[in-house]
C-alpha cells in the first residue's frame, strides 16, 4: 500500500458512466461501487457525469447511495440527486433544434429529442429499443419531431451504424460549427448540445459551488466528450479502454472498464 503522503489529493471525484465507471453490460460492477461508497465516507463529494439523461443516471446514484449533484446531458444539466435544485441547465436553441430535425428528416437518420428530461422520438424503432435497454428510458413517439418547433432541448442524439458515422459527424461538426457542440459519444451516438456545454465547464461551475480547488479534483473517463471533464480537473485518470485522445491527456491510465478500473485507481491513488 503506498503511504498517504504519495496520494492525489482529491476533495472532488467525477466520474463518467459508460465505458468507465460500468461495465460493457452498462452495469454497476460491486467493486467499483464499494470504491464509491468509500470516498463518500471520507468526505470526499462524488459526482457523476454523463452524456445521459438525468434520469438515466438517478438509479445509478441511488444504488451507490449518493446524495450529491449530477452532471447529466454532457454538461448541459447540473442537478441534485436528492433535492432536485438544477445548479446549470443550458439548451440548445430552437433554432437549431428544428435545423436539426430537418437534417435527420432528410437523412432518414433516428433522433432522440431530450426536453424537460424526458425523451421524445418520431417513432419507436431499434434504435429507441437500444437506447431504452442501455439507460431505461422508454421514448414517447410524436410522429415527427417537427412537433416540437420552438423548444429548447437540453440535448439531441443521432442513433446510427457505426460505420457511417464518421463521415456524419464530420458533416454536422462543420454545418455547425461555433453554433452547436457536436461530438461522439458511443459507437452509434452523434450528439448535440449548445456550443457553452461540456463536461468540463459543468465540473468547474459546481467545483466553484462548492469551494472545491481544481487542483482537489480527480475525473475519470473513457471517451471523446470526456477530454474537456479530465483536462479541467487537477489530475485525469483514463480508462485502457479510451479512445487515443483520452488517454493521450490523462494524467494516468488505469484498468478497463470490465476489469474494475475505476475500483484500482482510487484504492491505489487516493484512499
Amino acid at each position: 500500500m503506498e503511504s498517504e503522503s504519495t496520494k492525489i489529493p482529491c476533495r472532488l471525484a467525477a466520474f463518467d458512466l459508460d465505458g468507465t465507471l460500468l461495465n460493457s453490460e452498462h452495469g454497476l460492477p460491486p467493486k467499483n461501487c464499494e470504491a464509491l461508497r468509500a470516498l463518500a465516507a471520507n468526505d470526499i463529494l462524488v459526482v457523476l457525469v454523463s452524456g445521459r439523461m438525468h434520469r438515466s443516471i438517478q438509479p445509478i446514484s441511488d444504488e451507490i447511495g449518493l446524495e450529491n449533484p449530477i452532471i447529466s446531458y454532457n454538461g448541459g444539466m447540473v442537478r441534485h440527486a436528492t433535492s432536485g435544485e438544477v445548479y446549470h441547465h443550458i439548451p440548445v436553441p430552437a433554432d437549431y433544434a428544428m435545423a436539426i430535425v430537418d437534417a435527420c428528416n432528410q437523412r432518414g437518420l433516428h433522433l432522440n429529442f431530450c426536453l424537460n428530461d424526458e425523451l421524445y422520438v418520431a417513432e419507436r424503432n431499434a434504435w429507441s429499443d437500444l437506447y431504452e435497454a442501455r439507460t431505461g428510458v422508454p421514448a414517447t413517439p410524436v410522429g415527427n419531431l417537427r412537433e416540437l418547433a420552438g423548444e429548447t432541448p437540453t440535448k439531441m442524439l443521432i442513433i446510427h451504424i457505426s460505420e457511417e458515422l464518421p463521415s456524419l459527424l464530420n458533416d454536422f461538426q462543420t454545418d455547425y460549427a461555433g453554433k452547436l457542440y457536436v461530438t461522439q459519444t458511443q459507437p452509434e451516438y452523434i450528439e448535440f448540445m449548445n456550443p457553452e456545454v461540456t463536461k468540463g465547464r459543468a465540473l468547474s461551475a459546481l467545483a466553484n459551488r462548492f469551494a472545491i480547488p481544481i487542483d482537489s479534483v480527480v475525473a475519470f473517463g473513457d471517451s471523446y466528450n470526456d477530454e474537456s471533464l479530465l483536462k479541467t480537473a487537477g489530475f485525469g485518470i483514463a480508462m485502457a479502454n479510451g479512445v487515443p485522445p483520452i488517454r493521450a491527456c490523462a494524467d494516468y491510465i488505469t484498468g478497463t472498464n470490465d476489469d474494475n478500473g475505476v475500483a484500482k485507481a482510487i484504492w491505489e491513488l487516493i484512499l
